[in-house]
């Protein structure tokens, strides 16, 4: 009796894998097979969507009227740009841009840092009347930004 079960035990272990590797075939055909990344399409509109903000924050400095609100989008941009680079930290990632979005990320969040320094100082008093003749401001994070996207671009997304 022992020996007429085992066919019949052997088929059904034989039936699973066979169903486990159609599951595992259709699962990698459809996408499944990595929860942590995303197309090129998807990842190029997280980045577009995270420079967009960055820049309309610092669209929104040069359109100050005064001093005070001048540190106010200062420092607002600061808040938009760190939310940028926390977004990108949290992101699904194109395949082979792993790198890109971790440096772009780190060169946000110190972008944002010199954005909260720059506020903090022009909020000083012992600053006085400087602030009112100055007519630019370099930040060299920004540069840094506008190099990986130029990167990121010349490999595919369209940034």
């Amino acid at each position: 009796m022992t020996r007429s079960k085992l066919p019949l035990i052997a088929a059904v272990v034989a039936a699973g894998v066979v169903a486990a590797g159609i599951v595992a075939v259709v699962g990698i055909a459809f996408g499944g097979s990595n929860a942590n990344t995303a197309s090129k399409a998807e990842y190029q509109a997280t980045v577009v969507n995270a420079r967009d903000r960055v820049d309309f924050a610092l669209e929104r400095i040069t359109k100050s009227q005064s001093i005070p609100e001048l540190i106010q989008r200062i420092k607002d941009a600061s808040d938009t740009v760190h939310g940028a680079a926390s977004e990108l930290d949290r992101a699904k990632v194109a395949k082979g841009f792993e790198g890109d979005n971790a440096q772009l990320a780190t060169t946000l969040r110190a972008f944002s840092a010199t954005l909260a320094g720059t506020a903090s100082t022009f909020s000083d008093p012992t600053f006085g009347n400087s602030l009112a003749t100055a007519n630019s401001l370099s930040v060299p994070e920004w540069d840094t930004v506008n190099t990986i996207l130029a990167d990121m671009k010349s490999r595919g997304i369209e940034v």
